[in-house]
């Protein structure tokens, strides 16, 4: 087995992309063995490919076909690996930030801290009910309903914000721990790019499909990137 690093061809002059503007569609190198379902695009640099190939390929690195040591295949790789992990740490705040909003935007910033108090109000007025709870018993003048109903949908409302709150700053907590501490070994690159494309199945749903005609429904697992966030398909089916 070798390895090789490579740029796609132009289908008619057999030349690298990475050489010339293609002047016709893409094709592969003429490597022996190799399997282009199974090779590489570098996230770090997409214009070359890495792969396993059989012991009988030669490179040519006038047409940018390069053959390359283990180690340097190795670190090749890391390289791929850790360049989308980077990119994954620098987004999952966004992301959270985003989801955030989809779930959130309901609540004015001041209705949410209007929540704190009304809800230690609220809390008292279940436990008294001649507890003062003066916002409360407004709120519930306003809206024409007896202050213990006000109290009890306060109560509920901001035990359910909380609970997603928590649990949408839990998840995103521990896939950024996940992605700052991964660790590619050198040594034994495959297992750590296969534990990089590792997914976890964080619930499953139900889908219809064709079957003999007629369509029925099956249960699928959800899955999402073990290095992903997907905070989207972990918070609702988590």
């Amino acid at each position: 087995m070798k390895y090789f690093k490579f740029a796609q061809i132009s289908q008619d002059t057999g030349i690298s992309w990475a050489i010339a503007q293609p002047v016709s569609g893409p094709s592969w190198p003429d490597l022996p063995g190799l399997d282009v379902s199974a090779s590489i695009q570098l996230s770090h640099n997409p214009t070359y490919y890495i792969a396993q190939v059989n012991d009988t390929a030669v490179a040519n690195p006038d047409n940018h076909i390069f053959e390359l040591t283990a180690g340097e295949y190795a670190e090749q790789l890391k390289q791929h690996v850790m360049y989308q992990l980077n990119k994954e740490k620098d987004s999952i705040y966004q992301e959270e930030y985003n989801f955030r909003q989809s779930i959130f935007s309901k609540y004015h910033d001041t209705a949410s801290t209007a929540g704190i108090y009304k809800y230690e109000q609220a809390k008292a007025l279940v436990a008294d009910a001649t507890a003062a709870a003066l916002d409360v018993r407004a709120e519930a003048t306003a809206r024409g309903v007896a202050p213990a109903v006000m109290a009890g949908r306060i109560i509920t409302n901001h035990e359910d914000f909380r609970a997603k709150e928590a649990k949408i700053a839990g998840i995103r907590g521990k896939i950024f721990d996940r992605v700052s501490t991964y660790v590619f070994n050198l040594d034994d690159a495959d297992a750590s790019y296969a534990e990089f494309l590792t997914q976890d199945v964080v619930g499953t749903r139900t889908e219809q499909v064709l079957e003999n005609g007629a369509m029925v429904e099956r249960v699928v697992d959800v899955k999402v990137g073990k290095y992903q966030l997907g905070l989207g398909a972990r918070f609702q089916h988590g």
